[in-house]
């Protein structure tokens, strides 16, 4: 498998995070993603790297919990904390705190990942979230050898922790408070903000009421920015094949963004004019966008395109029934078989319908625009605006 591919099966796993967890999903715009020979997988708290083996055997799924595994390693800045301890227990520590984390995440008891099942269990058999790193590893340095090694085998590390020693723990980590407060202060209630930042929720001044432009601005340029893997990183040794991150991203042109407005009898015309003036604010505040708008009902009107605010106005808008938003997904699901999938969904509504399944987006980062309700998505990013 080329890098090329492999980098849009790590595209398409950083979407279904977007999608199923808000939180983790804009922690990922922070950091970027390349390939190197490393065995598994390793952060150095600016990029999530894979060595390309590891990364083709791995399933979508695999993937994500790889990605949120790494997040979870900067987030609590298990990179820059263990440097006067003993490296390999620490490094087992470190995964059994965030791999707890992520099993009450997803709600299961155990999970496997390349066909071994991730430890989780401090050594006194309780839940390794509900400690930190250097709790855990103050128990697993009184265990005997053979104590540990009937508890925890050969260690069985997810990744390659090898790359946190030579790092700046200062720099780095008001970095990851900084991004961590920021996504914190932007993600809605109900976001998939784990148990263990609600620290950070005292700490910030936290609104519910997000800028959904924002989330969109944020998707955008995470979006905008590309990988170039014919310029290796000059700052790691020849065996690496990281990607230079192109900077130079002024100017692009943001296409195929779907917009769907709810037209449905419970929306009032107040209503419609601000999912209109939303429009408005989201390409005068992106620029050089183009998309596609859609008004629906219990059905999907054809999306017409537009470049301008000004073709928008040119649409009319047609409507009256009831919600019905498996009617949007079942419209993707076209667009998935002839292989023109949007870039991004942006629907517009109060929300008064059954969501469908996360699945239903087919990986496509979907952002919900709530008006005048308090109705909380499921999934996807959302937001709210009033009339």
């Amino acid at each position: 498998m080329d890098e090329k591919t492999l980098y849009k099966k790590l595209y398409f796993a950083r979407a279904s995070i977007l999608n199923r967890y808000p939180f983790f999903g804009r922690l990922l715009f922070r950091v970027k993603f390349g390939f190197a020979q490393c065995t598994t997988a390793f952060t150095d708290m600016r990029r999530i790297v894979f060595d390309p083996l590891f990364a083709e055997k791995l399933n979508a799924e695999e993937i994500m919990y790889v990605m949120i595994h790494e997040l979870l390693h900067c987030a609590l800045k298990h990179c820059t904390r263990g440097f006067s301890k003993q490296k390999f227990i620490y490094n087992v520590a470190c995964d059994i705190v965030v791999n707890s984390t992520i099993l009450e995440m997803y709600s299961v008891d155990d999970i496997v990942i390349d066909g071994e099942s991730m430890m989780h269990l401090a050594p006194d058999g309780k839940e390794g979230r509900i400690y930190s790193a250097e709790e855990v590893y103050s128990m697993l340095m009184k265990l005997t050898p053979k104590e540990f090694m009937n508890l925890y085998g050969d260690g069985n590390v997810l990744d390659n922790h090898n790359f946190w020693d030579e790092l700046d723990d200062t720099t780095l980590e008001d970095l990851w408070n900084n991004h961590v407060q920021e996504v914190v202060k932007s993600c809605g209630v109900g976001t998939g903000i784990p148990n263990f930042l609600a620290r950070y929720l005292k700490e910030v001044d936290h609104n519910p009421r997000t800028n959904w432009r924002q989330i969109l601005h944020d998707f955008i340029q995470f979006d905008r920015s590309d990988y170039d893997f014919s310029q290796p990183d000059k700052r790691y040794s020849s065996e690496f094949i990281l990607p230079s991150f192109c900077e130079n991203i002024e100017g692009s042109k943001v296409e195929k963004l779907w917009f769907l407005v709810d037209t449905s009898g419970s929306v009032s015309d107040d209503a419609l004019s601000v999912a209109y003036e939303e429009i408005k604010c989201a390409t005068e505040q992106i620029g050089n966008l183009s998309g596609m708008l859609s008004f629906f009902d219990y059905t999907v009107s054809e999306p017409q395109e537009f470049e301008s605010f000004e073709d928008i106005l040119s649409i009319k808008a047609i409507g009256g029934g009831g919600t019905n938003f498996a009617a949007i997904f079942k419209k993707l699901k076209e667009y998935d078989e002839q292989g023109d999938l949007p870039n991004a969904i942006i629907i517009i509504t109060d929300g008064y319908d059954k969501f469908p399944k996360e699945e239903a987006a087919l990986g496509v980062p979907v952002i919900w625009i709530i008006v005048d309700s308090d109705v909380i998505p499921p999934w996807g990013a959302y937001a709210y605006i009033s009339t």
